[in-house]
């Protein structure tokens, strides 16, 4: 595959992601278990790439940063998700364009790494394996971990604190 095939996929890749994610981000079901998995394998994440970090305070302070502009982001689209108490359950509808940036934006430098690949592999140089030790890359990591960590949480104390709608009775409903 050529170079210029390549150059002329990856845009093709990225709207189709794109779109893909602009569909999954509507109104959606709040479950708790969702919630809780969500929040524990986004804080597992930043402990373990925390810990890999350790010695490389660069990328540490880049992931620590990332993730405390997430949170301040995940604050921001607490705010402006749509929470919904209904007859048929919780839902929420987040706010589309924070989600969809971070989300792309993460997407994005795993796209340039797989290229970053294809030109080492094509050139015949080693690629370099500390991909996690780079600023950008922590930065991106942390970012979409301390998002999704905090919107998360939030989700959690809202079900928590707020009671169900009742269903109506339905006298036709025989079992």
């Amino acid at each position: 595959m050529t170079t210029l095939t390549l150059l002329l996929l990856v845009p093709l890749a990225v709207w189709r992601i794109y779109s893909r994610l602009k569909t999954l981000l509507g109104r959606t079901r709040s479950e708790l278990w969702r919630h809780y998995s969500t929040a524990v394998i986004s804080a597992g994440s930043l402990g373990v790439i925390a810990a890999t970090l350790l010695g490389k305070w660069e990328a540490l302070g880049a992931l620590l940063a990332g993730a405390a502009i997430g949170a301040l982001l995940g604050r921001h689209n607490v705010q402006t998700t749509r929470l919904e108490n209904t007859a048929e359950g919780f839902f929420y509808t987040p706010n589309r364009r924070i989600s969809l940036l971070i989300l792309m934006l993460f997407i994005s430098r795993l796209i340039y790494r797989l290229f970053e690949a294809y030109l080492h592999m094509h050139n015949q140089l080693p690629l370099d394996p500390d991909f996690l030790g780079q600023p950008v890359t922590a930065v991106l990591f942390g970012l979409l971990g301390g998002f999704y960590l905090y919107f998360s949480v939030r989700l959690i104390r809202w079900r928590r604190s707020t009671k169900p709608v009742p269903r109506p009775i339905d006298i036709f409903d025989i079992k």
